[in-house]
């Protein structure tokens, strides 16, 4: 017996050794040699990775040690996002023309009516972007001329917000890659809250067809409700309905934060089965409760979340859909991933079952596990408080990685 009791003492005293499963783990993000601050990021170029900084010049920024940055270009516009895709570099240049990398070679639009702050899109054949005209901005489609050149082929006739993101999206099942949403109707007395820039809100959103620019499908908010957002987040919701579609096609919803007296609340937005122009909102979830309380989406494939009051607390829920409901569970407070004013959406970065997200100060890196609860399993603390985050995915090196950018322009990079 008294062996026994030593074994089990000995086995206590082994297993007490060992770090709790509960316990979370330091990260190893490090510091990426850059050449000098930058102003925001994005995924794409040489590296994987693109950085904007703030005097203006573009560069392919190094992921591993003993890779160097590159300059791409120079004399952007710091605060407007780059856009990449299909082969090409999209930005906004200080004068206000379009600026487009393709194949080495830069070229420029002929208008410089580009809206700052506003975002760019690049299809297989085209960027889209928005373009102010006097008062009010508008959709418009670029298309190249040749070596250097890029015309406007295409305006929206609905004004949009000034500072919209376009995303592209199939809302009807057609398995064709989709058509242009944009948020419109812009309305600064409806809804004067400003989390996101401006005092600006979209009182409408709007399908349109992606050459013409033409409105395929809408949907018009009733006073005093906004859509307090500036881009809308694709969903995938069921099999696409086109004659010859892959079985694994699926038609997409969007998510976006819809504002009114009661504050903000998620709404699930679809194409209306039964009128071929409208958009409908086939889901809602509760509003917050008090006018000028607002949520933050961060939405990845299957995974539905939302950080409530991220100014105020922050407080991470994960939502699913039942019927016209969406149901909202709370995880854990102390969290945000927005900073009160700025138009990025979202700082947070997926790999896989794992989120990265930061905590309230945004001076520490909380790791969280979908599978496992949404526990934190790493945690890494900051010298600067989180700007803009993104996942990279699998990048040349074969290697998902995620990127920070804090606030005094350095930019964190590693595995997660």
């Amino acid at each position: 017996m008294i062996q026994r009791r030593h074994a089990m003492a000995a086995a206590a005293g082994s297993l007490a050794g060992l770090p709790s499963l509960a316990q979370p783990r330091p990260m190893t993000l490090q510091t990426l040699a850059i050449p000098e601050p930058m102003a925001q990021l994005a995924a794409g170029g040489p590296t994987g990775l693109l950085g904007a900084s703030t005097s203006g010049n573009l560069w392919a920024l190094p992921l591993q040690a003993t890779d160097r940055a590159r300059r791409l270009g120079d004399g952007l516009d710091a605060d407007t996002p780059v856009a990449a895709g299909h082969g090409r570099i999209a930005a906004r240049r200080s004068d206000g023309a379009l600026w487009v990398l393709q194949d080495g070679r830069a070229g420029v639009s002929t208008t410089r009516r580009l809206a700052p702050a506003a975002g760019l899109l690049v299809l297989p054949l085209a960027i889209i972007g928005v373009q102010a005209d006097g008062r009010q901005h508008h959709l418009v489609r670029f298309e190249s001329t040749g070596p250097g050149g890029w015309r406007t082929v295409a305006q929206s006739d609905m004004a949009v917000l000034p500072d919209a993101q376009a995303v592209q999206a199939d809302l009807d099942g057609a398995g064709d890659g989709g058509h242009l949403v944009v948020l419109a109707g812009p309305d600064g007395q409806r809804y004067r809250h400003g989390v996101l820039g401006d005092a600006i809100e979209a009182t409408r959103i709007v399908l349109l067809e992606r050459h013409s620019l033409r409105v395929m499908r809408d949907l018009v908010l009733d006073a005093p409700y906004v859509f307090e957002d500036i881009a809308p987040r694709k969903v995938a919701l069921a099999p696409g309905t086109a004659p010859g579609t892959p079985p694994a096609w699926s038609r997409e919803g969007l998510v976006a934060v819809q504002a009114g007296p009661l504050g903000g609340q998620m709404v699930l937005v679809d194409a209306d089965p039964s009128a071929a122009g409208r958009l409908r909102i086939a889901a809602q979830g509760n509003a917050l409760g008090t006018a000028n309380r607002w949520m933050s989406p961060i939405i990845q494939g299957p995974h539905w979340l939302a950080v409530h009051t991220p100014h105020i607390g922050g407080i991470l829920h994960v939502y699913r859909r039942d019927g016209s409901q969406l149901q909202g569970r709370r995880l854990r407070g102390d969290v945000s991933n927005h900073r009160i004013g700025s138009r990025q959406l979202d700082m947070s970065a997926w790999h896989g079952q794992f989120l990265l997200i930061p905590d309230q100060s945004g001076r520490r890196l909380l790791l969280l596990d979908s599978t496992e609860d949404w526990r934190t399993v790493a945690e890494q603390g900051l010298s600067a408080h989180v700007t803009a985050m993104l996942g990279l995915g699998p990048t040349f090196r074969n290697t998902a990685q995620a990127a920070v950018l804090l606030a005094d322009g350095s930019v964190l990079s590693g595995l997660l």
